[in-house]
Parts: structure tokens; sequence; C-alpha cells
């Protein structure tokens, strides 16, 4: 089954494959990321104002658009290989490239204007509202500067993302070009709730775009969904993944997924040359997602996971950073007062009790610091591989 396209509803073709610059890229330099997936064969680049690497992504396109594509070496987590692979100037056109509001008070108008100067780039293909839950203000207000990207050509086509059928129904009665895309987490053990959503963007001729499709594999391969791709995977000679892909295929999605590895790059791109999967073993699958109790996530807490998440992690070095300058500019003079006393061999009860807050106020610093970063990285662990 080829990889292909998606006709939306204003007539563009939207590539099935897409790459991503989040998850485990967030608020990091996607360079390397992006300039691999280009040059394994990706034509449609996913990113967004929350992931905070908007710069980087359009430096890889850009290089890519004038034939300077090459990787760099930017530490040894990078698996990539990191030789230079020059290549020959590519169009515009034949990328897609998305990106995504993230309810800045500027409004989505002057934040898209924000993105093509960080992406030096004209236009965006997809602009997309990242989450109703983020949206400052009134939908219809947000939405009519959505309408107003497309008007001015800066993006080509609207639509939003994490919107289930109550907010999407809410978007449709009001809007006056309707959004093209829904890009939604789905994957089988929250297809069943997500049926609603689905059957509300097929009646709307609103394409669905999934996320988190991998989840059955990399964060409960111990799932009833294991057992059930087995026999695709068998049939066909492909992986997990691409089954798992395939079955998004099977339900009408455009697929979005990152990696960090060269090797699941050819592996996702391999999706092309791959049957579809019978409708029984959609079936089959349909049912093993539907045996665990899970539920799709909802508005909110797809903000506050965005919120944390979507923070660089040089935030949350800066605190470490300060803990360490507080150290410096208080502890230092605590002790240079204690060192007055030590001719006499005492510490005064003012200086002791000085020295005493300090520390105090010290550790407790550098423990909150811990402890959110810890919490950071358990809230952000689950990520697609």
């Amino acid at each position: 089954m080829p990889i292909g396209t998606t006709k939306l509803r204003d007539g563009r073709h939207i590539p099935n494959l897409a790459f991503g610059s989040g998850s485990a890229l967030r608020g990091k330099d996607a360079y390397n990321s992006v300039a691999a997936a280009l040059r394994a064969g990706f034509r449609h680049v996913d990113t967004a104002q929350l992931y905070y690497n908007e710069n980087s992504v359009g430096k890889a396109i850009n290089d890519w658009l004038n034939g300077d594509l090459e990787l760099e070496v930017k530490g040894s987590e990078q698996h990539f290989q990191t030789k230079p692979h020059p290549s020959s100037p590519n169009k515009r056109k034949d990328l897609w490239l998305t990106t995504k509001y993230r309810g800045g008070d500027q409004g989505p108008y002057q934040e898209l204007k924000e993105s093509l100067k960080r992406l030096q780039l004209e236009y965006v293909d997809l602009y997309l509202i990242h989450n109703p839950a983020l949206i400052h203000g009134n939908l219809e207000d947000v939405w009519r500067e959505m309408e107003r990207t497309r008007k001015e050509g800066i993006a080509k086509s609207i639509g939003v993302s994490n919107f289930d059928a109550n907010r999407l129904s809410e978007l449709l009665k009001i809007a006056k070009d309707l959004p093209v895309i829904n890009q939604i987490r789905l994957h089988p053990y929250i297809y069943k709730p997500s049926i609603e959503t689905l059957k509300l963007c097929a009646e709307n001729q609103v394409v669905v775009e999934a996320y988190g499709s991998l989840f059955p594999i990399t964060q409960y391969p111990e799932g009833p969904v294991t057992d059930a791709i087995t026999s695709p995977q068998r049939r066909l000679g492909a992986t997990a993944a691409q089954v798992l892909f395939l079955w998004v295929r099977a339900k009408g999605a455009v697929v979005v997924t990152t990696t960090n590895r060269e090797e699941r790059l050819r592996e996702y791109l391999g999706l092309g040359k791959l049957g579809s999967l019978l409708q029984s073993e959609v079936n089959d699958i349909d049912i093993a997602g539907s045996m665990s109790n899970f539920s799709n996530v909802n508005g909110d807490q797809v903000v506050a996971r965005n919120q944390i998440c979507s923070r660089p992690v040089r935030h949350c070095k800066y605190r470490c950073v300060m803990v360490g300058i507080f150290l410096f500019l208080v502890v230092v003079p605590a002790y240079l007062l204690w060192t007055r006393d030590l001719p006499n061999a005492t510490l005064s009860r003012p200086t002791a009790a000085y020295v005493g807050i300090v520390f105090v106020l010290s550790a407790s610093f550098a423990l909150v610091a811990l402890i959110q970063n810890q919490a950071r990285s358990a809230i952000c662990s689950h990520v697609e591989v």
C-alpha cells in the first residue's frame, strides 16, 4: 500500500506520513533529526510553537531546500550518521510543513508571523490550534484569526488538534472556513472512546491525523494488542510499528511519528511497500484494544502535560543554576560572618541563626529543583521511539 497523500476539503493533498519534532525532541535542537528524515524521504514535517525547536527545524528545511543538508555532531546520544551528505536543491512545493498555535496572548495570526521568522519561511502548509484548552479568549475570535492566516496565504490550510467531538461541534457551528484537519492521539486502546470524534470528522470531511499510535508497543507491550498484531506481522513480513501504522491508515488517518534512529526512519518509510491489513485483522486489533480499560486523554490533561513537557529542558537547568548563584551570593557572606567570630572560637546567636536559615533555604531550593526535574522526567518519559 503506497504511503501516498490524502485530499483535504480545500483541495490540497497532505502526505500520509509525517515526521514530528515533538515527543523526545521537545525543547531540543531538532536539526539532525529533521535533516535525517528529509534525506531518508519524509516529505511531511510536523512541528509546533510549543515544541520550542522551530529554529532548528527551519534550518534543516532551508538547508534541504538549498541542497546544503548535512548532519552535525550534536552529542553522544545522536544515532544518525554524522558525515556530510551533500544533496541537490529541492522545491518548497515538494514539502508539507505543519506548525501549531500555542495559545499565546498575541493571537494565532501574530504567533504564526513569529513562527515564520523562526522557520525562515514565507508560509506553512498547515496551521493548527494545538489544543482547545490553550485558547485565550473566545473560540470564534481565535478562529477568525486562523481564517485570516489562510486568506493572506501565510497558512495554506488550517485545522485543529486535540479537539474532541464537543469542541469540534462548537467550532463547526461558527467557522466560515471549516477546519481540514483534526490531529488527535489515536491507538487501539483509545479507539473506542475516540469513535464519536472520528465519526464527526468523517461526516464533515475533516481528515484525522494520528499521533501516539505506537503506545501499545512502547508503553504497554504486555497488553492484548501485542498479540493481535502478531498475525498480520507474519503475513506481511512487517514490524510491530508498521502494523500499527497500517491500522491507523485503515482508519483513514494520517500518521504522525518521530524517532531518533535512522533505521527506524527506513522502517517507517517501508510502510509504502506493504499491503493493507485485512478487515478481519483490523477488527481483531479493535477488539484487543477494547479489552483494556483505557480512556482518551482529555483537554486539561493534554494542556498540563504540554505545559510541563514542552518547556525547554534548558529552563529546568536554569533553575539549578539559580540555586547555585543563590548559594554563592548568600551562603558565602554567611560564612564570612561566621569566620569573623572564629578568633574568639564562638559563634554569636544572630550569626548562627543567619547561617542556619541560609542553609535551610538553600537546601529547600535545591530539593524543590530536584523534585521538579524528577517529576518532569517521569511525566515526559512516555514518548514514541
